[in-house]
């Protein structure tokens, strides 16, 4: 029950951590840095003004994304590290969750693997740091019973 608690903070985070359709004051194409109205701070690849290619985006917190954005969202590969030290490592489309990921807890309480399709929830297994399951799949995972970590 802890994990999905946990994993609901998650998705809390990648929201809140969200760009949206951000735009850069006086960056049409290319490198650079701008710092968005809410305080964060984007650097990487612009094209058309927007976010687009690689970049780190680090929110007032410190909390930070390191990957890939089109459009100005998360788009492709990423990572994001918590000032925690937990790290979620997956895969975004059009800014939501899309595809498989791993959260791995900073304070070696274990590790989070799961898929997401389009921002859902589709399936997930925690195990704890020696690979033993955390949660009883059946009971817990409202995507009905999923894979153990190899």
């Amino acid at each position: 029950m802890v994990m999905v608690k946990k994993w609901g903070l998650l998705m809390i985070a990648v929201v809140l951590l969200s760009p949206g359709f951000s735009k850069a004051q006086g960056i049409k194409d290319g490198q650079g840095k701008t710092k968005q109205e809410d305080g964060s701070i984007y650097e990487g690849q612009f094209k058309d003004g927007l976010f687009d290619g690689l970049g780190v985006l680090t929110d007032l917190n410190g909390d930070r994304y390191e990957g890939e954005f089109k459009y100005g969202l998360y788009d492709g590969e990423g990572v994001l590290l918590y000032t925690d030290g937990s790290k979620y490592e997956g895969q975004f489309k059009r800014g939501r969750l899309n595809g498989e990921d791993v959260l791995t807890y900073a304070d070696g309480g274990g590790t989070y693997k799961g898929k997401f399709k389009d921002g859902d929830y589709v399936e997930a297994v925690a195990v704890d740091a020696s690979g033993q399951p955390i949660i009883d799949n059946a009971a817990s995972n409202p995507a009905g019973p999923v894979e153990k970590l190899k």
